[in-house]
């Protein structure tokens, strides 16, 4: 057992390594995202309030789409101790996913502690997740999603030990699956299943009335807490707008059908008002093929392998997960079916299986950040694909297993390897207007010298400008809640202003012979005959900004 603590700890080196190396320089710069979960944390340790001035709050307006707590509080402590900068904001992403590799050796130990090979495939679980590009690549920026993966692993393991060891830690996993609700989105959706599917799968272990009395008491508590926030329309904004049922419109198509079917027939009609009510305008065909479209393609070698999804969420050239990785996940689903499908281990394809689904009524599907609460389940499969496929060669195939060995460990390594050249060479060169570079730099050049100007207009065309301004000004935000605090968090918003700064639309030429003003926005915001005093340029040379004086007549 030393052995294999010691091979842990090397995993976890590793890890720890890969998530805090740089970590507040690649990615190249903070979006806006992570932007305003630093400056609310920022903001509770200065006052208690976040920038609208909402006392301690469980959920965060934010930019106008109403953030879980969890993150927001976990990087409390690495703000008070290193300050306010790109490294503390992204330092609990990088904890929690360094954790959730230690978790997943221990998952793994749990489900298959009764196999003599256990040891071997929580090792190369851990490994895989240690190594895994989805999983860094969310480890190393202020991913609210991350901090789901963790909690999650952390209920499933505390509730599987404590059924088995009749300890504290059962009471602990009602915690955790309650904190899983303020941890992101989709973990509202998916704890609560995969809390139900243990429940039931493990009916007959379950302890006494009194203990399980104690179980929903807590996770009840953290209910209590939460639905309030699942049943206010402000905080359902992030589904509302991301929602791919197109209600309205399936409506009016429903509408339209029936008056198809009027002009067929009377027997057409009749049975139209049944199959193109309106009513259940949310449950029509067309919506159900494409939740199912939506669902199988988190699944598909396209987005795992081959693409990923948007660009912010991946290596450039890389999918989520290595190639030779999809190839051990369906083997090893299928070791699992043959050797490992008893009823406790069953959380694991019902995990997999469930974890898309919040993700699959959302537009923009796949979405890698949505479905991130599918690890490290697909780890796990891995490592039992590839352990069970090297196993069955050694055995029944010996220079065969020879051959795959020398044949898989370049492979691996050099796949390691492009994964880490692309990660850290190429993603700050390519991706850096993905990573909203350039802000820190305007933000700079403004303050040394917005004292030579009457008011400093920041266009909304610089993506959530208010933010980035308060962020990195790192603007007192005591001062800032004293004179109102951010009004609106959205895009178009233009009444967010503090000191010099207006955030706010404007036209060139209409600001001719008014005040002194420095303007800050994108190139589009300038015309060929503007007094351009500074250009900020992507890494790739593009223009990001441009910063410019008005005309004075």
């Amino acid at each position: 057992m030393k052995r294999v603590l010691a091979l842990l700890g090397v995993i976890t080196f590793i890890a720890v390594f890969l998530r805090l190396f740089n970590l507040g320089k690649t990615p190249i710069a903070l979006e806006w995202d992570e932007v305003a979960l630093g400056y609310d944390a920022y903001s509770i340790i200065q006052t208690g309030r976040d920038q609208f001035g909402h006392f301690l709050p469980i959920n965060f307006r934010s930019l106008d789409d109403w953030k879980p707590p969890l993150y927001v509080y976990s990087a409390i402590p690495g703000i008070f101790l290193f300050g306010l900068n790109d490294f503390a904001v992204r330092l609990p992403s990088a904890v929690f996913g360094s954790l959730a590799v230690i978790l997943v050796f221990f998952l793994v130990q749990e489900f298959f502690q009764e196999r003599p090979e256990k040891n071997q495939i929580a090792l190369l679980s851990a490994l895989f997740l240690a190594i895994s590009p989805w999983h860094l690549q969310f480890s190393r920026a202020a991913f609210e999603t991350n901090l789901s993966v963790t909690v999650t692993t952390a209920a499933v393991l505390c509730f599987l030990i404590g059924i088995r060891k009749r300890n504290f830690l059962f009471p602990a996993s009602a915690a955790l699956f309650g904190l899983g609700l303020f941890s992101y989105h989709s973990a509202r959706v998916v704890t609560p299943l995969l809390l139900i599917s243990l429940l039931l799968l493990l009916r007959k272990q379950l302890p006494g009335k009194k203990v399980l009395i104690g179980f929903f008491s807590i996770y009840f508590v953290f209910w209590l807490f939460f639905l309030p926030i699942a049943v206010n329309r402000d905080a359902q904004i992030r589904f509302i707008v991301t929602n791919d049922l197109e209600v309205e419109a399936n409506r009016s198509r429903a509408a339209g059908e029936i008056a198809l079917d009027l002009k067929i027939s009377h027997e057409a009609y009749t049975t139209g008002r049944l199959f193109h009510n309106r009513r259940f305008s949310i449950y029509n065909y067309e919506n159900l093929k494409r939740i199912v479209a939506n669902y199988l393609s988190h699944y598909s070698p396209k987005f795992l392998v081959v693409e990923g999804d948007a660009p912010l969420h991946h290596a450039p050239g890389f999918g989520m997960v290595y190639f030779f990785d999809y190839i051990f996940i369906i083997s090893g689903l299928g070791f699992f079916i043959l050797k490992y499908a008893k009823r406790k281990n069953l959380i694991l394809p019902l995990w997999l299986f469930l974890a898309p689904l919040p993700a699959s009524v959302t537009w923009q599907s796949p979405h890698s950040v949505r479905s991130e609460i599918i690890l490290p389940t697909l780890q796990v499969f891995t490592a039992l694909g590839m352990w069970n496929i090297l196993i069955y060669l050694k055995r029944e195939w010996h220079i065969l297993y020879k051959a795959a060995v020398w044949t898989f460990l370049p492979v691996f390594i050099f796949s390691f390897g492009k994964y880490l050249h692309q990660y850290y060479f190429h993603t700050n060169y390519e991706l850096s207007r993905n990573w909203i570079y350039g802000r820190r730099q305007a933000v700079e050049y403004t303050e040394n010298v917005k004292a030579n100007y009457n008011k400093v207009l920041v266009s909304l065309g610089t993506d959530m400008p208010h933010i980035f301004w308060l962020y990195y000004t790192q603007y007192p935000p005591r001062q800032y809640l004293r004179v109102g605090g951010t009004v609106s968090g959205g895009f178009a918003d233009e009444r967010n202003k503090f000191d010099k700064y207006e955030f706010r639309n404007f036209k060139y030429y209409e600001l001719t012979g008014q005040e002194k003003y420095l303007l800050v926005g994108p190139p589009r915001d300038f015309p060929p005959q503007a007094k351009i005093l500074k250009t900020i340029r992507y890494l790739d040379g593009s223009i990001a900004l441009q910063i410019a004086e008005n005309l004075n007549e």
